[in-house]
């Protein structure tokens, strides 16, 4: 049976020292069972603009720990948005995922517990560092085959060169969209999890509209609006509708 890796990470940035001991003091509270106060030292670090993966996975753990599910689940994803690849955080977002109760149907009949369409979920997992090295690789392998071409180097057959000059193009193409889905993704789509218990989604932005429908703890939900504190939401059925900023936190 599969469990939750709560092993407290290492930060990879280096700490000044005020910062090393407020990180220290609350891997210490941590592993006391004390994960509120855990969580009130990690925030702090968080509040100074501390952007790191480790910090994240560390604050999702205590949340984990005080079945806070939704704020979990917000920071195994921040900390996934730095660090697409790391294992032991792709692993527990997926075992905290599953007590999500909202299971939504997107516009195929595919049940998207995540609450946001798969196309977002996969472009923002890519690494840009490794999309851009194959960027790199493929351009020069290209270029060296035109090269090789123009100084009538022939390794391979007129047909072939033909054909790898044609996958080239095709690869540099579908590597070139992957990179700018995955700025798009992270820079331009906002997603945002649910952390009330339940969270009334309305018909407009104020509390005066008809309810439409209600979203739980724990759902990822794309942003495509704001009005004050009031913003729109999107599922991936094409439901949309209005949520009070204070239901829901952005990641």
């Amino acid at each position: 049976m599969k469990i939750l890796i709560i092993l407290l990470m290492i930060p990879t940035f280096i700490f000044a020292n005020e910062y090393k001991d407020i990180f220290d003091k609350a891997n210490k509270s941590y592993k006391k069972g004390d994960y509120k106060k855990a969580i009130s030292l990690y925030s702090i670090l968080e509040d100074k603009e501390i952007k790191d993966n480790n910090l994240y996975y560390n604050m999702a753990n205590s949340y984990v720990k005080l079945e806070k599910y939704g704020y979990a689940i917000l920071y195994y994803e921040k900390a996934l948005d730095i660090n697409p690849d790391d294992l032991d955080t792709i692993s527990n977002l997926k075992l905290v995922n599953s007590k999500n109760i909202d299971k939504i149907l997107n516009s195929a009949g595919k049940v998207e517990v995540a609450g946001v369409s798969s196309i977002y979920s996969f472009l923002r997992r890519l690494n840009p560092s490794i999309l851009m090295i194959s960027f790199i690789i493929i351009w020069s392998l290209f270029f060296i085959v035109l090269i090789l071409k123009k100084l009538n180097i022939n390794i391979f057959s007129k047909s072939m060169n033909i054909l790898f000059i044609t996958l080239f193009l095709i690869l540099i193409i579908f590597n070139t969209s992957l990179i700018f889905g995955n700025y798009y993704a992270l820079s331009k789509v906002k997603l945002g999890v649910v952390v009330n218990k339940k969270l009334s989604v309305l018909e407009g932005p104020d509390s005066n509209y008809k309810e439409l429908f209600i979203v739980h703890e724990g759902l990822k939900i794309e942003i495509t609006d704001k009005r004050d504190k009031w913003y729109e939401i999107t599922l991936p059925n094409g439901n949309i509708g209005w949520v009070d900023s204070k239901g829901f936190k952005q990641i």
